[in-house]
């Protein structure tokens, strides 16, 4: 009866001992991963970056505000672009214009990220007010992309806006004719 119950008991601690092992393994997987992962790492960036941009501080809130500046304008342009391409608009050259702009961002968003954690404070004032007109310059071009579709849009709409009301008048005269030549028969 002792043998038996030992043996139960050491049956059962080995099951224990290979459970816990195999729920520690899979642990420091699960967070190896997790922190290894790239959507995390943006999301964590994004948060610290719009938490950055509402710091009291003007010289630590300008960076983050002009990297979250290119970015909204960034995604703009490409809603924009993706939306014109689904309407069947023309887009002409402006996917490539808006992949090089998007390439100025991103070197202008290292060097501002270089300049927030330059530990001179004159000094980062003055990279960062010298990064504020590039990026101001950036954000133009990028709306001035966006005025361009815009443009296109408006001068396709009004063709088709004439389209539809040359038909409409048409259709409706057609059925004036139709209505007056048999539409007051009697029925025999």
């Amino acid at each position: 009866m002792l043998e038996e119950l030992v043996e139960a008991f050491a049956i059962g601690l080995g099951v224990l001992l290979a459970l816990g092992a195999g729920t520690g393994v899979a642990g420091w997987v699960v967070v190896r991963k997790v922190r290894s992962s790239r959507i995390i790492e943006r999301t964590r960036d994004r948060g610290m970056l719009a938490a950055r941009a509402y710091s009291p501080d003007a010289l630590t809130r300008e960076p983050a505000r002009l990297i979250g500046n290119l970015a909204r304008s960034s995604r703009a342009t490409h809603l924009a672009l993706s939306e014109a391409k689904a309407q069947g608009r023309p887009v002409g050259d402006l996917p490539r214009a808006a992949a090089e702009i998007d390439q100025a961002a991103a070197s202008l968003e290292n060097l501002l990220r270089a300049a927030d954690r330059e530990p001179n404070r004159a000094l980062k004032q003055e990279w960062t007010r010298d990064l504020s007109a590039q990026a101001q310059a950036l954000d133009e071009l990028s709306a001035d992309l966006r005025r361009s579709l815009l443009q296109t849009s408006r001068s396709i709409d009004t063709l088709q806006l004439e389209r539809a009301t040359t038909r409409l008048r048409t259709e409706i005269s057609a059925m004036g004719a139709w209505r007056d030549t048999y539409g007051n028969r009697q029925t025999w």
